[in-house]
């Protein structure tokens, strides 16, 4: 069988290494299943890996993506799930954007019928990271205070949503807040705050003292002014570093306010967890769309053919939501 795929033989920027190649596609064998693609997401780590800048990187030649999900087409000899027909998380390791993909049928995960495409698509690697922050770094009750900075991100949209669910406030900061806001608040956000415009003092009294816990993507001074706008004994939780600057924790205020700095990845979290715990992980997110605690724009959907224009959209910062691939 032949499958259009997109493929990269060396790193660089995505829109110029990525082409749209036709692969030649295996008949399953037992235990694998031929699973063909429904939607795919297109997230800054895809454009990471891409690049050669990620922190796990594919052996190359290699087809790109980590996040999407497809339908089973057809069961390889003596192989009895996932049903024929069923929809299912494509594993990420082989590369996800690929029209059909030959995969060992237990490294696939059920994906509810009842769930709309898209944000299903988008439902396994950032929701999961904003529902362990949250879980897992501190205890957080109706009333109390969360801060992130790169607010406009998936992970920080899924997470004002959940916080929202559980009434806990959030301070949100973001650049060119203006042009986010209203969906921001739409969806739940307590205060929307511009770097620009960022007060440290001010921020902590709106807090009510200051955040327990902390959220930080962007790196450099925007973390910085946030762990002085925490509340004593907060943790702030690092998963990224938009800006590329390094990160300088004030020191008193690690020491007279007893903050606590993490970091996480949920690449590792899955390496150091079962599928078990991944797959409550996964089914809460699930039951979080059902009852409509989680929802995702989407900016655009291309076709795969079109893969450069794809993510060169997916990396310009005026886009609204996630760019997704489709046949």
């Amino acid at each position: 069988m032949k499958s259009i795929a997109a493929v990269y033989s060396e790193y660089g920027t995505p829109s110029e290494v990525l082409r749209a190649e036709t692969i030649d596609v295996p008949a399953p064998k037992r235990g694998q299943a031929l699973v063909r693609l429904l939607r795919a997401v297109i997230n800054p780590s895809d454009l990471g890996m891409i690049a050669g800048s990620y922190g796990r990187l594919k052996n190359l030649p290699a087809v790109g993506g980590r996040e999407g999900i497809g339908v089973v087409e057809e069961l390889g000899e003596g192989t009895t799930f996932p049903p024929v027909g069923s929809k299912v998380k494509i594993p990420e390791d082989a590369g996800v954007w690929s029209q059909y993909s030959v995969c060992e049928a237990n490294d696939l995960f059920a994906i509810p019928s009842d769930l709309p495409d898209d944000i299903c698509s988008m439902a396994f690697i950032n929701p999961p990271t904003a529902l362990c922050i949250l879980d897992n770094f501190a205890e957080l009750k109706p009333g109390d205070w969360f801060i992130q900075n790169g607010a406009g991100s998936a992970v920080g949209y899924f997470a004002i949503q959940i916080c929202a669910s559980r009434g806990i406030k959030t301070a949100n900061i973001l650049r060119n807040s203006q042009s986010k806001r209203e969906s921001l608040e739409k969806i739940g956000a307590t205060l929307v705050i511009d770097e620009s415009d960022f007060d440290y003092k001010a921020v902590k009294e709106l807090c009510g003292g200051g955040a327990k816990l902390g959220l930080n993507q962007i790196g450099g001074t925007s973390v910085s002014n946030m762990i002085k706008a925490v509340g004593n004994s907060a943790t702030i939780v690092t998963i990224g570093g938009m800006t590329g600057e390094p990160i300088r924790f004030p020191t008193r205020f690690l020491i007279f306010n007893d903050l606590r700095l993490r970091g996480f990845w949920w690449d590792k979290w899955k390496r150091t967890h079962s599928r078990e715990d991944t797959e409550k992980i996964y089914s809460k997110v699930f039951d979080l769309i059902r009852n409509g605690t989680l929802s995702a724009p989407v900016d655009s959907v291309f076709e795969m053919q079109n893969v450069r224009e794809a993510v060169a959209r997916a990396s310009e910062n005026s886009r609204n939501g996630k760019v997704l691939l489709k046949f």
